[in-house]
Parts: C-alpha cells; structure tokens; sequence
C-alpha cells in the first residue's frame, strides 16, 4: 500500500529510487563527466577534444593528433581538478587521452551584402515592429527571407503566379495547399459573377487567400472566355453570344489588372486573351 501521510516526500530521494530501481544512475554518473567536460576545458580545447567514454573512475578522452594529446597528457592533473570541481565530487580520478577523429564544422562565412534595394525590400516588411525590442530580430528575418528569395532567382526560379515568390514548382507548394480550401473554392467562385468583391477578401481572407481565389477565378474565366469566343466565331456574331463575351471580359480584365470594371478603359483589352481580343474588335 502506498504511503498517503507523512507530507510529500523528498524529490532527490525519490529520483535517486527510480535511478536506482531501473539501473540508470551509473550511466547518469558517467554522463555528467562526459557532458561536463567542454564545459572544463572551454571552447577552443571543446572544439578539438571529445570525452569518448568513462570506465569506473578513468575517463577517456579523444584529442585530434598526438602533439594535443600530448599536451593534455602532461596537463591532465589540471583538468582533472578542474572536472572534479566541476562534477563535486570525485567520480573521475584519471584521466586518459588517445587520438581520435575530430570532426570540426568550420564556420559559416558571414553572409553577403545585401543590395539597396533589398535592403530597403526587409525594412518594409519589418517596419511593423518598428521602435520595439524585437524590431533587431525581426530585421535580421526579413534580411534572411531576402537573400533567400535572391538564391531562389540565381537558380533560375520564376515566380509564384499567386504569391510572387521563386520558386520551382507553380504555383509554390505553400499556395497549392491554399488553392485546395475550401474557403477560398467558394470566394473564387464568388469573383467570377463580382470581381469587384476582391477588396473585401483581402479583408476576410487576407492577401493570400484572396490572392489564390483570384487565381482560380481568372483560370475559370479564362477558359469561359476561350469558349465563348469560339461560339461567337461559329454563329457569326450573334449579338447575345457577344454580349456575354464583352461582360466576362470586363469581369477577366478587373482581376487582371486589379480594377474595378467601372473604370475599365477600351485599351485594357490588350490584357484579354488574343482570339477574345479578335472577337470583340471585330
């Protein structure tokens, strides 16, 4: 039967009872020593040096060649003290030093200038934290996200037709996920019949969202207006036939050009697909 009076019992004792009970305390012993010795030697010393291993009080450790083991050899004492004042007590006693593989990461260079341009580019999109303790950070993110995109456009990656963003696939991977909402199905559906409806999605569905609707809009249009034009082509003109075609047009032409229709002029038509261009000109 467990214990229930007597006031909680002490959390040391308790958790040196389940090291103990499940043979896990001399491996946490020998695990301090080895996670403690960079800590001893410092960073210099930590980067050429690995503690491998500890048998009984003996600890071993790997030195990239033999004159640093060597050294270390002759300097054991010293880092011995050292560790074991580090450790508090005196579960290492020796120290032993072989060669072994050192794999050191050399530095990262420190990255490229960005141009004025983008410099200017990372301001904007970190001014909202403008005059606050993270506005640093936020700099140095919209900096990274900048020489980013400049890697993507060395590549040879074209842009997003959604987002504007390099990238190898089209539309990007984050917007094909976007494109799939069901949402923004809905709001593109919406554009098709109220392209002046864009604004307001924006607001309720932010830039992004509205932006996929608005892509989705404008290839279904696209092909309505292929369509339409091909008909009106087949029955030589008929005035219903062309009537429709002229009012998808102005509803293709406000998406592409971000416009209301009302203020649609007769040259935006140079945005409209060629044969649909032919059609109304005709």
């Amino acid at each position: 039967m467990s214990r229930r009076g007597g006031g909680p019992r002490n959390m040391s004792a308790l958790l040196q009872q389940t090291l103990g009970k499940h043979r896990l305390a001399r491996g946490v012993g020998r695990a301090r020593a080895i996670l403690a010795w960079p800590g001893v030697v410092g960073p210099e010393l930590a980067r050429l040096t690995r503690a491998r291993s500890q048998h009984g009080p003996v600890l071993y450790v790997e030195a990239r060649d033999h004159v640093l083991a060597n050294f270390l050899t002759m300097q054991r004492m010293m880092f011995l003290e050292r560790l074991q004042a580090a450790l508090g007590d005196e579960s290492v006693t020796e120290l032993r030093f072989t060669v072994g593989t050192i794999h050191h990461k050399p530095a990262a260079p420190p990255p490229e200038p960005l141009p004025a341009p983008d410099r200017e580019a990372a301001r904007r999109m970190a001014s909202a934290t403008q005059g606050s303790d993270l506005h640093r950070v936020t700099l140095k993110a919209a900096e990274a996200v900048t020489r980013a995109r400049r890697w993507r456009e060395r590549q040879g990656y074209r842009p997003c037709p959604i987002c504007g963003e390099p990238t190898p696939e089209h539309p990007c991977k984050a917007c094909q996920v976007t494109l799939q909402n069901p949402v923004v199905r809905r709001a593109a559906h919406t554009l098709t019949r109220d392209p002046d409806r864009y604004p307001h999605l924006v607001t309720s569905l932010t830039e992004s969202g509205a932006d996929a609707a608005r892509y989705l809009a404008l290839g279904t249009l696209q092909e309505q207006l292929e369509v339409l034009a091909l008909e009106c082509v087949r029955s030589g003109g008929e005035a219903h036939y062309r009537e429709f075609l002229a009012q998808q047009a102005d509803t293709y032409l406000s998406l592409t050009l971000r416009k209301p229709r009302a203020l649609l002029t007769p040259q935006d038509r140079r945005a409209l697909p060629e044969r649909v261009q032919h059609v109304l000109n005709a």
